[in-house]
């Protein structure tokens, strides 16, 4: 698989986005949640792209697939392989069977904040909704890479369950409220200084 220049681009936007939307601007934001949230946002993007018609499925419905089945094992692939290019081995051996962490926020609550400002991305990119998910599938590596307070083993972990979810559950519409919310706290900085924003616990 080929990642472009416009989805490594799309990247670091994903990252700085979800820290700054989901930690309100404080670029100082829990593990699981840093994790959790590119990959629901990557699984939900995936989910997109099969274009399902849906008339009356709740948002957070459960909506099991064959193409999440065929599709879903590409962004744990993904992950994987930039975790090996950064020189992270996952050993298998210390993957949870099913006790593995996972967010304790809500899928629809998250998704609601984060999918306007990552729609604006995917268009500034020029992106379509699959080349989305892969994005967020390398962002969501490179916050297991930059956790220093968890294994590599339980991030990786903590992102197979998300990248699930995501792509088997049914997402919010757009919302243009949650949309300029999160443009209004893009780039928000406590002190007027520019922070990394790997200050993660």
């Amino acid at each position: 698989m080929e990642i472009s220049k416009n989805q490594n681009d799309a990247v670091n936007d994903i990252v700085e986005m979800v820290v700054n939307v989901i930690g309100k601007g404080s670029r100082e934001i829990d593990t699981t949640e840093a994790i959790s949230s590119t990959a629901r946002l990557a699984g939900s993007f995936l989910f997109r792209s099969f274009d399902f018609k849906i008339n009356d499925a709740k948002p957070g419905t459960v909506m099991l697939s064959e193409e999440a089945n065929m599709k879903g094992p590409q962004l744990v692939n993904i992950t994987h392989a930039v975790l090996n290019n950064f020189g992270i081995q996952i050993d298998n051996n210390k993957m949870s069977n099913g006790n593995q962490k996972h967010a304790e926020s809500n899928f629809v609550n998250v998704i609601s904040k984060v999918q306007g400002p990552a729609l604006d991305i995917m268009k500034k990119r020029e992106l379509n909704y699959e080349q989305m998910a892969q994005s967020s599938a390398i962002a969501t590596a490179f916050i297991i890479q930059q956790s220093g307070n968890i294994t590599p083993e339980e991030g990786f972990g903590i992102a197979i369950y998300h990248y699930i979810e995501g792509t088997k559950t049914n997402p919010p519409e757009f919302n243009l409220v949650a949309k300029n919310e999160s443009k209004n706290q893009e780039g928000m900085k406590s002190d007027g200084q520019i922070k990394p924003w790997w200050k993660i616990w």
